[in-house]
C-alpha cells in the first residue's frame, strides 16, 4: 500500500518530502537518530539550495515556457 504524505502535518513542503524520501531510501542501519536527523538535514539543506539557485538562474521559468510551447 502507498504512504500517503499528510497534509496538515510533516512534510509540509515538496523539499521536506524528497528529503524524507531520501532518508527512506538509504541503509540506516547501524545509524543513530542523531546521525539519520544530519543526513535529513543535510539532503533538505541541498535539495534547497538547488532551488534556489534554479530560481536564480530562471531554470524554472525556462522549464514553464519549454511546457507551454509543447
Amino acid at each position: 500500500m502507498a504512504e500517503t504524505i499528510n497534509s496538515s502535518g510533516f512534510p509540509c513542503t515538496a523539499e521536506e518530502a524528497i528529503a524524507l524520501l531520501y532518508v527512506q531510501n538509504q541503509d540506516l542501519s547501524g545509524k543513530s537518530p542523531a546521525e539519520i536527523y544530519t543526513l535529513y538535514q543535510e539532503a533538505y539543506y541541498k535539495i534547497r539550495k538547488d532551488k534556489f539557485q534554479k530560481q536564480k538562474s530562471g531554470w524554472f521559468k525556462t522549464k514553464q515556457a519549454a511546457v507551454r510551447q509543447g
